[in-house]
């Protein structure tokens, strides 16, 4: 079979078609064929269909609701608000206009924010006062407890510039994208939804101009690209790209030290009780807190994560990092290049708590730490099998492997060779598909 074929896979699905497949799938009540079950092979085929189903711990049931396609930020945020079927056409701006042209700058939309939401005139006077009222050890992490003068006012406006941006994901909801369709500014949120995917979508920088100073640790964002929590659950993220087009700027704080200021959270993080997703076929691109799976002792234990296919290129850590999830990670292409910002301090890691992970036929270029890490606070079991790691003798850092799996994944799936990784992925991985309705 031959892998390296145009990136320009088309679909061939007219409007109508995908109408009359949502209404199939309302009529019949049993519910398509159980996920887990499926034998589809792990490569896509050379279209993408409404009929699709992943690989791993996810059931989908596409949504019976007809489709609408949207083109802006407005249209976008009622189709949400409806759910089912959205098809997105185009660039939309969910910061409505707010988002800088560089990291740490303001813009017109931005200045405007600020003063009708606080009593400075513009970003920069904001930034700038904030930086100033925190030392080193100032801990404004709880917006219920801020330390420093101006934390009250920080979280007011971190709040408000939250509820502009988020674009929340409600239950048989289905947002696909056309090609070259962007989403950018925003932060898709899928909370304590279930049957939800998300596929064929460029989303960037879920920027936040107001983050919060922890002690000794600088400036912290909030916003993901995509947040998947508060027990969520059938969730599929596929051929979506995640990434940042900014890299960080540095503050002045009341020292007169240097500390940087961080706009960015998580790419795609799954926490809170979230289970069953799959994460395939993605590309995430020059970050460094990439994807957090599990957040605290209150997480579930016990769920299941698939993540397989997928290139994470320049992204620094938590690619991804787990506390007690069950996760099969497989056929992922860890790579880094001349332009990465970002350190690259650790690939898939285990941060605390009690965790399983498959590991198998993973490709780690040259660049990146480590294939599994685990700190002082994590215990549990890791098979590791097929995976080709370029950088260094030591693979691994914390942790044992063994040979038997510590569970095993009930469904089918067909790994490929971990060396064949970067031609494959670079044909198939990533947002970009051709959609012809």
């Amino acid at each position: 079979m031959s892998f390296l074929f145009s990136r320009r896979l088309k679909i061939s699905l007219s409007f109508f078609s995908c109408l009359a497949f949502f209404s199939s799938c309302a009529s019949n009540s049993s519910g398509s064929q159980s996920l887990i079950e499926s034998s589809s092979p792990a490569l896509p085929a050379k279209s993408l269909s409404l009929s699709d189903k992943p690989t791993g711990y996810a059931e989908i049931k596409m949504p019976s609701k007809n489709g609408v396609t949207v083109k802006s930020r407005e249209e976008l945020l009622a189709a949400a608000e409806r759910g089912g079927l959205i098809i997105v056409s185009g660039r939309i701006d969910l910061s409505d206009g707010c988002l800088p042209k560089e990291s740490g700058a303001g813009s017109p939309a931005l200045d405007d924010f600020v003063s009708k939401n606080s009593s400075f005139s513009s970003y920069e006077e904001f930034k700038s006062s904030y930086a100033k009222a925190c030392a080193s050890s100032t801990n404004d992490k709880s917006s219920g407890a801020a330390e420093s003068p101006l934390g009250s006012t920080l979280w007011s406006l971190n709040k408000s510039y939250g509820d502009k941006i988020k674009l929340y994901l409600k239950s048989n909801t289905a947002l696909i994208g056309m090609e070259g369709a962007v989403i950018k500014g925003g932060s898709i949120q899928i909370s304590g939804a279930s049957n939800v995917v998300v596929r064929n979508i460029t989303i960037q920088d879920a920027y936040d101009p107001f983050p919060h100073h922890e002690k000794d640790d600088g400036f912290n964002a909030q916003w993901d690209n995509i947040a998947v929590t508060n027990g969520s659950k059938n969730i599929w993220i596929d051929h979506c790209t995640l990434e940042d087009t900014m890299t960080y700027s540095k503050v002045e704080i009341s020292d007169g030290s240097h500390e940087k200021w961080q706009n960015y959270d998580g790419l795609c993080d799954i926490t809170k009780s979230s289970k069953n997703v799959v994460v395939s076929y993605c590309k995430f691109k020059n970050h460094d807190k990439t994807m957090l799976v599990g957040s605290g002792s209150s997480d579930i234990k016990g769920g299941f994560i698939t993540i397989h296919h997928n290139v994470f290129l320049n992204c620094g850590q938590r690619l991804p990092m787990t506390c007690y999830q069950n996760m099969h990670i497989f056929n992922n292409c860890y790579e880094r290049d001349s332009e990465a910002f970002y350190d690259q301090k650790a690939s898939i890691a285990a941060r605390y708590g009690s965790y399983s992970i498959i590991a198998e036929n993973n490709y780690f270029g040259n660049g990146v730490s480590y294939c599994i890490s685990a700190s002082t606070k994590a215990s549990g079991k890791c098979s590791e099998s097929g995976n080709i790691f370029k950088s260094r003798s030591e693979k691994n850092k914390g942790l044992s492997t063994q040979e038997e799996k510590p569970f095993e994944p009930n469904y089918s799936y067909f790994p490929e060779d971990a060396e064949n990784l970067p031609d494959i992925l670079a044909e198939y991985a990533g947002a970009g598909l051709f959609l012809s309705l």
